[in-house]
């Protein structure tokens, strides 16, 4: 029950505005077992205990929206992306927290982590629930990240990030506020063309 009455104030935000420089094509559009890497993820949180998504994009929007099922999915065009993450976090937010002014805590999601799970969403929720701290990030093994949740205590610290900061500075400046779910593929992610051929060799 408990679960249950926290994941109806939960939204997902997934940040999918960056222009994939390093790669020099659209990693949101890769395939990925057969679906766009950005689909997959989608469909993921879909499937989770949260209530409500909102998805960030910038470069190649337009391109990217053509190619998706969107279907329950706040769709938001982030028109500063150049500016860095912090810009594509900051406006997921406002749209999340004016669209569903209920929200109490938030999940970001990053498009370029290929194996993140239905579960793993569901686990960073109930970790949440569990420990009663502020901020859930994901544990690699030797180091940490997103996927992180994010109460709405601090809500007001994200929304004055900028440049090129994600949320692991708020994370750093919080560290009582912090706890971690097991998510150990979440070291993999595709920047790269290597680092996507090492994913389809390995795991398609």
């Amino acid at each position: 029950m408990m679960l249950h009455k926290i994941s109806s104030t939960t939204g997902i935000i997934i940040l999918a505005a960056g222009e994939s420089s390093r790669l020099g094509s659209p990693k949101q559009l890769l395939d990925f077992k057969g679906k766009y890497l950005l689909q997959h993820i989608i469909d993921v949180a879909k499937d989770s205990l949260a209530a409500y998504m909102v998805l960030v994009l910038g470069a190649y929007a337009e391109e990217i929206e053509a190619r998706l099922e969107l279907n329950k999915v706040d769709v938001i065009h982030n028109g500063a992306w150049k500016e860095g993450l912090s810009s594509s976090i900051r406006c997921g937010l406002e749209a999340m927290v004016q669209t569903h002014p209920e929200t109490e805590t938030v999940l970001f999601l990053l498009c370029d982590q290929p194996f993140l799970t239905t579960s793993v969403i569901n686990q960073i929720i109930a970790k949440y629930i569990e420990s009663g701290k502020g901020i859930i990030a994901s544990d690699y093994g030797q180091a940490s990240g997103p996927p992180a949740l994010f109460h709405k205590s601090m809500f007001a610290f994200l929304m004055q990030l900028n440049g090129n900061q994600g949320a692991k500075s708020i994370m750093l400046q919080f560290p009582e506020e912090l706890a971690y779910a097991d998510f150990p593929e979440g070291k993999i992610d595709i920047d790269t063309v290597s680092d996507y051929e090492i994913v389809k060799r390995n795991n398609f």
